[in-house]
């Protein structure tokens, strides 16, 4: 990935003397600011005409512990679309509290209230800095260090078979009765009334979180004047599992597993994600055989490929058209079969490893993947048949739900929602992670940004990745079956075992990821030091931010609306909750 080079911090440093550059030998230099100063400086980063850093990526905490003066850290990523760069801003916490960015990027709210929510950092004129996953009366911060793993088992919730039993329990039931806190009905009802203080219509309309529009378990609210949206919030965080603070207590290979219940459509991707951050922490990245560089490429385009065959299915089923549906699913199985003939498994892949692959291709895999490939451009073309022009289609699509580039830069929108847009956004072309680098294809771009830009973008990308695919496929038969698709280190020091015994990850700090079918899934771990368990574990979601924007976009909407704008964001709750 393309990162701020260390003249040009330099300059900064010139400008500011307050600025401190961290450098490192990895190219992952960062900057620290006073806090006092953090908001001006940032400010500046946006809006000079030679950094231009205007796109918002992420803004997270680190804990350094308890016995650390200041002990939490804000860390800002920016990216520059002028000049693809990227660039980390970090300041400490003093007194446990931060400036808020709201008024320079819409996305850092979401990210302020994550950030109160899980480590009880305070954002300084942050207008409703309530709780992201958590209820509101919930008294804890997870993902601060003194924060148990298990959690605080302080509820007894005993089981129905002991009214029969009584204490008599043996074996797998005899299992502790305390269990972490559970939300109350009234503690949703407070969390509801927090989300949305000031209600100015004639009803709130709870949409979810159990409706088959939502798509997983999401709960809406609309405050509404008739059909029309006055305003809108969205309550998250009944999947949330902790996926963070389980990862910063296990190995990099043990990790993977975990991203694959994350965004479960797309698991395959989600795995690669953390692969490709870790490598380059590592210093490894460039080391990675070939041969497991192309599988990885290729698997991760047939999962875009079903990624988006589910969301095309289900997009169309929910604004009546159920053949559709059907078609997609016969597609979207083939693909499901191939994986199973590769993997062992159909659903959470947990095929990729850091260092390559868990095993090599089988034999007649590469002809599986090729008849399909040249199958499907006949079937995508059936789609495109029933739909593109289709005059019901296109009413409820075209100027619906419309996106503007600054929306994008704003929010930190990524992936086909940014694409959509107009905004060429895609980390497969500024990283080159693994083989992209050594494949032809085109990067889809929208005009308006509406609904019907979104769907023709994820149908244009399932060309694109056909295309991707096959120039693997060719790559890959030139290969012979004694090529390695595992990375064996020459430094005895060094190891990457596939099941991460012994991996040690080095010090210092790297943010990388993957574009996956729902935006960039961003990996961000500090190491204090050399260590087999990350320090800090940031997973930042390309679903989470993207739906951030949902709630700007239903205002003076009908309600009518809200399922296709949903439905062509495509969030997938498993990975904004995490």
């Amino acid at each position: 990935m393309s990162w701020i080079t260390l003249d040009k911090i330099k300059k900064l440093q010139e400008q500011f003397d307050f600025v401190q550059i961290n450098e490192s030998d990895k190219g992952f230099h960062s900057v620290e600011v006073p806090k006092e100063n953090f908001k001006q400086f940032v400010q500046f980063l946006k809006e000079d005409p030679d950094y231009r850093f205007k796109m918002f990526i992420d803004w997270t905490i680190v804990d350094h512990g308890q016995k650390a003066d200041p002990r939490f850290q804000g860390v800002l990523i920016l990216f520059s679309p002028e000049y693809k760069e990227r660039i980390i801003v970090k300041t400490w916490a003093t007194e446990e509290t931060l400036p808020t960015l709201t008024d320079i990027w819409a996305g850092a709210k979401w990210a302020e209230r994550e950030a109160w929510d899980m480590f009880g950092i305070k954002f300084e004129g942050h207008q409703n800095l309530v709780r992201m996953f958590m209820w509101e009366t919930y008294p804890y911060h997870p993902l601060r260090k003194d924060f148990p793993l298990k959690g605080y088992e302080e509820v007894e919730l005993p089981s129905l078979n002991e009214k029969e039993r009584m204490d008599q329990l043996e074996g797998l039931q005899n299992y502790s009765r305390m269990h972490t806190a559970l939300p109350t009905l009234e503690d949703l009802e407070i969390t509801q009334k927090k989300r949305m203080p000031n209600k100015k219509s004639q009803v709130v309309l709870n949409w979810g979180p159990l409706h088959p529009g939502t798509h997983g378990t999401i709960w809406f609210l609309f405050d509404m004047e008739g059909e029309y949206v006055q305003e809108c919030d969205i309550i998250i965080g009944q999947l949330h599992r902790g996926v963070e603070k389980l990862a910063e207590n296990l190995n990099v290979q043990q990790i993977i597993p975990y991203t694959d219940r994350m965004d479960y459509i797309a698991s395959m991707n989600e795995n690669h994600s953390v692969c490709v951050a870790a490598e380059k922490l590592l210093g490894i990245h460039e080391k990675i055989p070939e041969k497991a560089k192309y599988i990885r490429t290729m698997l991760a385009e047939l999962s875009r490929i079903n990624s988006h065959l589910l969301w095309l299915g289900t997009y169309a089923l929910d604004l009546g058209a159920l053949t559709m549906f059907l078609y997609t699913f016969r597609e979207r199985e083939k693909i499901m079969d191939i994986f199973e003939g590769i993997t062992g498994a159909r659903f959470t892949i947990n095929y990729f490893r850091v260092g390559g692959v868990y095993a090599d291709l089988p034999y007649g895999a590469l002809d599986a993947i090729e008849h399909f490939i040249k199958d499907f451009p006949t079937r995508l073309n059936d789609y495109e048949t029933l739909l593109t022009r289709n005059r019901i289609w296109l009413r409820r699509n075209i100027d619906v739900g419309i996106i503007t580039e600054e929306d994008v830069y704003s929010y930190g929108l990524t992936g086909a929602v940014a694409r959509a847009s107009g905004v060429p956004y895609d980390l497969r072309i500024i990283d080159k992670y693994d083989a992209y680098g050594e494949v032809e294809f085109d990067v889809p771009v929208g005009e308006k940004g509406d609904s019907y830009d979104r769907y023709l973008v994820r149908i244009e990308e399932m060309k694109q990745s056909a295309r991707i695919v096959q120039q693997c496929i060719e790559k890959l038969r030139k290969m012979s079956k004694n090529d390695p698709f595992f990375f064996e280190p020459e430094d005895k020091k060094m190891k990457i075992t596939i099941d991460g015994r012994g991996t040690k990850l080095f010090k210092g700090e790297v943010y990388a990821g993957a574009d996956n079918p729902r935006g960039e899934l961003g990996v961000y771990i500090f190491m204090p030091k050399d260590g087999i368990k990350p320090h800090r574990f940031r997973l930042r979601s390309g679903a989470f931010y993207n739906l951030q924007i949902f709630p700007k976009l239903m205002v003076g909407r009908p309600i009518a609306d809200a399922i296709t704008i949903l439905s062509t964001i495509d969030p997938v709750v498993g990975e904004t909750d995490r």
